[in-house]
Protein backbone atom coordinates (compact mmCIF):
# COMPACT_ATOMS: atom_id res chain seq x y z
CA UNK A 1 0.00 0.00 0.00
CA UNK A 2 1.51 3.32 -1.11
CA UNK A 3 0.86 6.39 1.05
CA UNK A 4 2.03 9.98 0.62
CA UNK A 5 3.30 12.21 3.42
CA UNK A 6 3.89 15.95 3.10
CA UNK A 7 7.09 17.09 4.85
CA UNK A 8 8.62 20.56 4.73
CA UNK A 9 12.26 20.65 3.59
CA UNK A 10 14.84 23.39 3.15
CA UNK A 11 18.30 23.76 1.61
CA UNK A 12 20.89 22.94 4.23
CA UNK A 13 23.77 25.26 3.35
CA UNK A 14 25.39 27.97 5.48
CA UNK A 15 27.07 29.92 2.66
CA UNK A 16 24.60 32.53 1.33
CA UNK A 17 25.90 32.64 -2.23
CA UNK A 18 25.96 28.88 -2.57
CA UNK A 19 22.50 28.60 -1.00
CA UNK A 20 21.17 31.16 -3.47
CA UNK A 21 22.67 29.18 -6.36
CA UNK A 22 21.00 26.01 -5.09
CA UNK A 23 17.61 27.72 -4.93
CA UNK A 24 18.06 29.12 -8.44
CA UNK A 25 18.81 25.61 -9.69
CA UNK A 26 15.71 24.21 -8.00
CA UNK A 27 13.38 26.88 -9.33
CA UNK A 28 14.90 26.58 -12.82
CA UNK A 29 14.14 22.84 -12.81
CA UNK A 30 10.65 23.56 -11.48
CA UNK A 31 9.99 25.97 -14.38
CA UNK A 32 11.26 23.41 -16.90
CA UNK A 33 9.01 20.73 -15.34
CA UNK A 34 5.96 22.99 -15.81
CA UNK A 35 6.92 23.67 -19.43
CA UNK A 36 7.47 19.95 -20.09
CA UNK A 37 4.09 19.06 -18.56
CA UNK A 38 2.17 21.63 -20.64
CA UNK A 39 4.13 20.73 -23.76
CA UNK A 40 3.47 17.02 -23.16
CA UNK A 41 -0.29 17.35 -22.74
CA UNK A 42 -0.49 19.55 -25.86
CA UNK A 43 1.60 17.02 -27.80
CA UNK A 44 -0.67 14.15 -26.75
CA UNK A 45 -3.75 16.14 -27.72
CA UNK A 46 -2.26 16.93 -31.13
CA UNK A 47 -1.50 13.25 -31.71
CA UNK A 48 -5.11 12.34 -30.93
CA UNK A 49 -6.79 15.00 -33.07
CA UNK A 50 -6.48 16.17 -36.64
CA UNK A 51 -6.10 19.86 -37.48
CA UNK A 52 -9.26 20.88 -39.41
CA UNK A 53 -7.78 24.13 -40.73
CA UNK A 54 -5.02 22.29 -42.67
CA UNK A 55 -5.35 20.74 -46.09
CA UNK A 56 -4.72 17.04 -46.66
CA UNK A 57 -1.35 17.78 -48.27
CA UNK A 58 -0.21 19.90 -45.32
CA UNK A 59 -1.24 17.18 -42.87
CA UNK A 60 0.89 14.64 -44.72
CA UNK A 61 3.90 16.96 -44.56
CA UNK A 62 3.71 17.35 -40.77
CA UNK A 63 6.25 15.11 -39.02
CA UNK A 64 6.46 15.13 -35.22
CA UNK A 65 9.78 14.98 -33.41
CA UNK A 66 10.38 11.43 -32.25
CA UNK A 67 8.28 9.87 -34.99
CA UNK A 68 9.17 6.44 -36.32
CA UNK A 69 8.59 6.63 -40.04
CA UNK A 70 5.64 8.96 -40.50
CA UNK A 71 3.92 8.03 -37.24
CA UNK A 72 4.59 9.38 -33.73
CA UNK A 73 3.62 7.23 -30.76
CA UNK A 74 2.38 8.59 -27.44
CA UNK A 75 4.99 6.58 -25.54
CA UNK A 76 8.13 8.08 -27.09
CA UNK A 77 7.22 11.29 -28.97
CA UNK A 78 6.68 13.62 -25.94
CA UNK A 79 9.94 12.48 -24.29
CA UNK A 80 11.97 12.89 -27.51
CA UNK A 81 10.54 16.38 -28.01
CA UNK A 82 11.34 17.33 -24.40
CA UNK A 83 14.82 15.84 -24.73
CA UNK A 84 15.50 17.94 -27.83
CA UNK A 85 14.44 21.10 -25.99
CA UNK A 86 15.80 20.62 -22.46
CA UNK A 87 18.64 18.06 -22.53
CA UNK A 88 21.56 19.44 -20.55
CA UNK A 89 19.35 22.07 -18.91
CA UNK A 90 17.37 19.84 -16.53
CA UNK A 91 17.45 16.44 -14.88
CA UNK A 92 16.14 14.04 -17.56
CA UNK A 93 14.98 11.55 -14.93
CA UNK A 94 12.68 14.29 -13.65
CA UNK A 95 11.49 15.00 -17.21
CA UNK A 96 10.69 11.30 -17.70
CA UNK A 97 8.68 11.17 -14.45
CA UNK A 98 6.78 14.36 -15.36
CA UNK A 99 5.79 12.95 -18.75
CA UNK A 100 4.69 9.66 -17.17
CA UNK A 101 2.38 11.58 -14.82
CA UNK A 102 1.09 13.69 -17.73
CA UNK A 103 0.26 10.59 -19.77
CA UNK A 104 -1.57 9.06 -16.82
CA UNK A 105 -3.66 12.18 -16.12
CA UNK A 106 -4.35 12.61 -19.84
CA UNK A 107 -5.68 9.07 -20.15
CA UNK A 108 -7.80 9.55 -17.02
CA UNK A 109 -9.24 12.78 -18.46
CA UNK A 110 -10.14 10.97 -21.67
CA UNK A 111 -11.97 8.25 -19.75
CA UNK A 112 -13.97 10.82 -17.77
CA UNK A 113 -14.91 12.91 -20.82
CA UNK A 114 -12.22 15.53 -21.33
CA UNK A 115 -14.02 16.78 -24.46
CA UNK A 116 -16.58 18.61 -22.31
CA UNK A 117 -13.97 20.91 -20.77
CA UNK A 118 -10.74 22.70 -21.61
CA UNK A 119 -7.39 20.92 -21.83
CA UNK A 120 -5.63 20.49 -18.48
CA UNK A 121 -2.88 23.03 -17.75
CA UNK A 122 -0.10 22.85 -15.18
CA UNK A 123 1.08 25.71 -12.98
CA UNK A 124 4.07 26.50 -10.79
CA UNK A 125 2.63 24.71 -7.74
CA UNK A 126 2.55 21.32 -9.49
CA UNK A 127 4.54 18.52 -7.77
CA UNK A 128 7.86 17.86 -9.50
CA UNK A 129 8.48 14.08 -9.37
CA UNK A 130 11.81 12.28 -8.94
CA UNK A 131 12.58 8.57 -8.85
CA UNK A 132 13.57 7.09 -5.51
CA UNK A 133 17.19 6.50 -6.60
CA UNK A 134 17.61 10.27 -7.11
CA UNK A 135 17.31 10.84 -3.35
CA UNK A 136 20.89 10.16 -2.28
CA UNK A 137 22.42 9.71 1.16
CA UNK A 138 19.14 9.69 3.08
CA UNK A 139 20.18 9.55 6.73
CA UNK A 140 19.68 10.76 10.30
CA UNK A 141 22.64 12.56 11.85
CA UNK A 142 23.43 15.07 14.57
CA UNK A 143 23.78 18.79 13.97
CA UNK A 144 24.00 22.00 16.02
CA UNK A 145 21.21 24.56 15.81
CA UNK A 146 21.67 28.33 16.05
CA UNK A 147 21.83 28.18 19.86
CA UNK A 148 24.57 25.55 19.87
CA UNK A 149 22.30 22.69 20.94
CA UNK A 150 22.81 19.25 19.43
CA UNK A 151 19.81 17.87 17.55
CA UNK A 152 19.02 14.82 15.44
CA UNK A 153 17.97 15.70 11.89
CA UNK A 154 17.17 13.94 8.62
CA UNK A 155 19.25 14.89 5.56
CA UNK A 156 19.36 13.89 1.90
CA UNK A 157 20.77 15.12 -1.42
CA UNK A 158 18.76 15.70 -4.61
CA UNK A 159 20.30 16.97 -7.88
CA UNK A 160 23.42 17.83 -5.90
CA UNK A 161 21.43 20.06 -3.53
CA UNK A 162 21.63 19.21 0.22
CA UNK A 163 18.27 19.17 2.00
CA UNK A 164 17.10 18.81 5.59
CA UNK A 165 13.62 17.75 6.66
CA UNK A 166 11.61 19.87 9.08
CA UNK A 167 9.23 17.70 11.11
CA UNK A 168 7.93 20.36 13.54
CA UNK A 169 5.52 18.96 16.14
CA UNK A 170 5.09 15.84 13.99
CA UNK A 171 1.54 14.96 14.99
CA UNK A 172 1.24 12.74 11.89
CA UNK A 173 4.19 10.52 12.80
CA UNK A 174 6.23 11.44 9.71
CA UNK A 175 9.53 10.99 11.56
CA UNK A 176 8.76 7.35 12.39
CA UNK A 177 7.91 6.63 8.74
CA UNK A 178 11.16 8.21 7.51
CA UNK A 179 13.14 6.26 10.12
CA UNK A 180 11.62 3.03 8.82
CA UNK A 181 12.47 4.05 5.24
CA UNK A 182 16.08 4.66 6.26
CA UNK A 183 16.13 1.35 8.14
CA UNK A 184 14.81 -0.53 5.08
CA UNK A 185 11.52 -1.60 6.67
CA UNK A 186 9.53 0.55 4.22
CA UNK A 187 10.33 1.10 0.55
CA UNK A 188 10.53 4.61 -0.87
CA UNK A 189 8.75 5.15 -4.21
CA UNK A 190 8.80 7.98 -6.75
CA UNK A 191 8.39 11.16 -4.69
CA UNK A 192 7.93 14.84 -5.52
CA UNK A 193 8.97 18.32 -4.52
CA UNK A 194 6.24 20.94 -4.32
CA UNK A 195 6.98 24.67 -4.28
CA UNK A 196 4.41 26.65 -2.32
CA UNK A 197 5.27 30.35 -2.16
CA UNK A 198 8.50 30.56 -0.14
CA UNK A 199 8.38 26.99 1.15
CA UNK A 200 9.38 23.65 -0.35
CA UNK A 201 7.59 20.42 0.57
CA UNK A 202 8.61 16.83 -0.02
CA UNK A 203 5.68 14.63 -1.02
CA UNK A 204 7.19 11.39 0.22
CA UNK A 205 5.62 8.26 -1.27
CA UNK A 206 6.20 5.13 0.81
CA UNK A 207 5.20 1.54 0.10
CA UNK A 208 3.96 0.13 3.42
CA UNK A 209 3.42 -3.63 3.63
CA UNK A 210 0.00 -4.86 4.67
CA UNK A 211 -0.53 -5.71 8.32
CA UNK A 212 -0.91 -9.43 8.80
CA UNK A 213 -3.93 -9.95 11.04
CA UNK A 214 -5.91 -13.18 11.21
CA UNK A 215 -9.34 -12.16 9.97
CA UNK A 216 -12.52 -14.19 9.79
CA UNK A 217 -13.76 -13.89 6.18
CA UNK A 218 -17.24 -14.92 7.25
CA UNK A 219 -17.55 -12.11 9.77
CA UNK A 220 -18.83 -8.71 8.58
CA UNK A 221 -18.90 -5.21 10.01
CA UNK A 222 -22.03 -3.28 8.90
CA UNK A 223 -21.68 0.51 8.91
CA UNK A 224 -24.00 3.43 8.19
CA UNK A 225 -22.53 6.79 7.15
CA UNK A 226 -24.92 9.61 8.03
CA UNK A 227 -25.09 13.37 7.71
CA UNK A 228 -25.66 14.00 11.41
CA UNK A 229 -24.02 10.97 13.04
CA UNK A 230 -20.78 10.23 11.18
CA UNK A 231 -20.57 6.43 11.58
CA UNK A 232 -22.86 3.83 13.19
CA UNK A 233 -21.70 0.22 12.94
CA UNK A 234 -22.43 -3.28 14.20
CA UNK A 235 -21.11 -6.81 13.78
CA UNK A 236 -24.51 -8.49 14.08
CA UNK A 237 -26.47 -9.06 10.88
CA UNK A 238 -29.73 -9.04 12.85
CA UNK A 239 -28.98 -5.55 14.13
CA UNK A 240 -28.07 -4.37 10.62
CA UNK A 241 -31.45 -5.48 9.24
CA UNK A 242 -33.43 -3.83 12.03
CA UNK A 243 -32.04 -0.81 13.87
CA UNK A 244 -34.30 -1.21 16.95
CA UNK A 245 -33.59 -4.92 17.35
CA UNK A 246 -31.87 -4.45 20.70
CA UNK A 247 -28.48 -5.72 19.53
CA UNK A 248 -25.33 -3.77 20.18
CA UNK A 249 -24.40 -0.81 17.96
CA UNK A 250 -21.17 1.21 18.01
CA UNK A 251 -21.30 4.97 17.42
CA UNK A 252 -18.21 6.71 16.04
CA UNK A 253 -18.49 10.48 16.35
CA UNK A 254 -21.56 12.48 17.34
CA UNK A 255 -23.73 15.18 15.85
CA UNK A 256 -22.36 17.79 18.30
CA UNK A 257 -18.76 16.76 17.65
CA UNK A 258 -18.76 16.95 13.86
CA UNK A 259 -21.74 18.67 12.24
CA UNK A 260 -22.38 21.30 14.91
CA UNK A 261 -18.75 22.41 15.11
CA UNK A 262 -18.53 22.55 11.34
CA UNK A 263 -21.62 24.76 11.21
CA UNK A 264 -19.96 27.07 13.73
CA UNK A 265 -17.00 27.54 11.36
CA UNK A 266 -19.41 28.22 8.48
CA UNK A 267 -21.20 30.85 10.60
CA UNK A 268 -17.85 32.52 11.24
CA UNK A 269 -17.30 32.65 7.48
CA UNK A 270 -20.73 34.23 7.01
CA UNK A 271 -20.05 36.87 9.68
CA UNK A 272 -16.76 37.79 7.98
CA UNK A 273 -18.57 38.13 4.65
CA UNK A 274 -21.18 40.45 6.17
CA UNK A 275 -18.54 42.58 7.88
CA UNK A 276 -16.60 42.93 4.62
CA UNK A 277 -19.46 45.06 3.26
CA UNK A 278 -18.45 47.86 5.64
CA UNK A 279 -14.76 47.90 4.70
CA UNK A 280 -13.46 51.03 3.04
CA UNK A 281 -12.38 50.93 -0.59
CA UNK A 282 -8.86 50.32 -1.81
CA UNK A 283 -6.08 48.07 -0.44
CA UNK A 284 -7.14 45.19 -2.70
CA UNK A 285 -9.56 42.28 -2.46
CA UNK A 286 -6.98 39.77 -1.23
CA UNK A 287 -6.26 41.66 1.98
CA UNK A 288 -9.97 42.13 2.76
CA UNK A 289 -10.68 38.41 2.30
CA UNK A 290 -7.83 37.15 4.49
CA UNK A 291 -10.15 36.29 7.38
CA UNK A 292 -12.59 34.47 5.09
CA UNK A 293 -9.80 32.45 3.48
CA UNK A 294 -8.42 31.60 6.91
CA UNK A 295 -11.77 30.24 8.11
CA UNK A 296 -12.22 28.25 4.89
CA UNK A 297 -8.84 26.64 5.49
CA UNK A 298 -9.80 25.88 9.10
CA UNK A 299 -12.98 24.14 7.95
CA UNK A 300 -11.06 22.12 5.36
CA UNK A 301 -8.44 21.01 7.90
CA UNK A 302 -11.09 20.23 10.54
CA UNK A 303 -13.08 18.01 8.18
CA UNK A 304 -9.98 16.19 6.89
CA UNK A 305 -8.78 15.51 10.45
CA UNK A 306 -12.15 14.20 11.60
CA UNK A 307 -12.63 11.94 8.59
CA UNK A 308 -9.18 10.44 9.10
CA UNK A 309 -10.04 9.84 12.77
CA UNK A 310 -13.44 8.25 12.07
CA UNK A 311 -12.10 5.97 9.30
CA UNK A 312 -9.23 4.82 11.52
CA UNK A 313 -11.62 4.08 14.42
CA UNK A 314 -13.92 2.05 12.14
CA UNK A 315 -11.10 -0.05 10.68
CA UNK A 316 -9.55 -0.59 14.13
CA UNK A 317 -12.94 -1.74 15.43
CA UNK A 318 -13.22 -4.20 12.54
CA UNK A 319 -9.73 -5.53 13.28
CA UNK A 320 -10.58 -5.87 16.96
CA UNK A 321 -13.56 -8.07 16.09
CA UNK A 322 -11.56 -9.87 13.35
CA UNK A 323 -14.02 -8.87 10.61
CA UNK A 324 -12.83 -9.75 7.13
CA UNK A 325 -15.35 -7.47 5.45
CA UNK A 326 -16.92 -4.02 5.94
CA UNK A 327 -20.24 -3.24 4.24
CA UNK A 328 -21.42 0.37 3.96
CA UNK A 329 -25.21 0.00 4.20
CA UNK A 330 -27.51 1.96 1.83
CA UNK A 331 -24.54 4.08 0.75
CA UNK A 332 -25.46 4.37 -2.94
CA UNK A 333 -29.07 5.29 -2.11
CA UNK A 334 -27.97 7.89 0.45
CA UNK A 335 -25.62 9.60 -2.03
CA UNK A 336 -28.28 9.74 -4.75
CA UNK A 337 -30.81 11.14 -2.28
CA UNK A 338 -28.39 13.87 -1.20
CA UNK A 339 -27.76 14.84 -4.85
CA UNK A 340 -31.51 15.05 -5.50
CA UNK A 341 -32.01 17.32 -2.49
CA UNK A 342 -29.17 19.50 -3.74
CA UNK A 343 -30.79 19.71 -7.20
CA UNK A 344 -34.05 20.82 -5.56
CA UNK A 345 -32.27 23.73 -3.88
CA UNK A 346 -31.56 22.25 -0.45
CA UNK A 347 -27.78 22.64 -0.65
CA UNK A 348 -27.36 22.27 3.13
CA UNK A 349 -27.34 18.47 2.91
CA UNK A 350 -24.69 18.19 0.20
CA UNK A 351 -22.74 21.12 1.69
CA UNK A 352 -22.14 19.08 4.83
CA UNK A 353 -22.02 15.66 3.14
CA UNK A 354 -18.33 14.87 3.59
CA UNK A 355 -18.76 11.13 3.34
CA UNK A 356 -17.39 10.62 -0.13
CA UNK A 357 -14.03 11.55 1.41
CA UNK A 358 -14.81 9.35 4.41
CA UNK A 359 -15.60 6.44 2.07
CA UNK A 360 -12.26 6.92 0.28
CA UNK A 361 -10.32 7.03 3.55
CA UNK A 362 -12.07 3.90 4.82
CA UNK A 363 -11.23 2.22 1.51
CA UNK A 364 -7.47 2.73 1.58
CA UNK A 365 -7.24 1.88 5.29
CA UNK A 366 -9.16 -1.35 4.62
CA UNK A 367 -6.73 -2.12 1.81
CA UNK A 368 -3.78 -1.66 4.19
CA UNK A 369 -5.37 -4.02 6.72
CA UNK A 370 -6.49 -6.61 4.15
CA UNK A 371 -10.21 -6.02 4.76
CA UNK A 372 -12.69 -6.11 1.88
CA UNK A 373 -14.92 -3.02 1.49
CA UNK A 374 -18.34 -3.36 -0.14
CA UNK A 375 -21.10 -0.85 -0.88
CA UNK A 376 -24.70 -1.80 -0.28
CA UNK A 377 -27.33 -0.25 -2.54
Amino acid sequence: MVITRKIEVFVCEADKELRRAYYEKLYANRDIAVKVANMGVSHLFALDNTMPYLSDEDRERIVFIGAKGNKATKQNAPYVAASEAFKGKADMGMVSCVLQNVQKTYQDDRKHGMWNRSLRSFKANMPVPFKADRFLNLRFSEYENGEGEKRQGCFFTLMGVPFQMKFGRDRSGNRIIVERVVGGEYKMCTSSLQFDRNKIFLLLCVDIPKKEVELDEGKTMYAYLGVMNPVICTCDVRAAKEYDSGYKWFEIGTKEEFNYRRRQIQEAVRRCQVENLYNSGGKGRKKKCQAIDRWHEKEKNYVATKLHTYSRMLVDLALKHRCGRIVLMNQTHREEEAKEQNAEGDSLVLRNWSYFGLKEKIGYKCKMAGIKLELDK
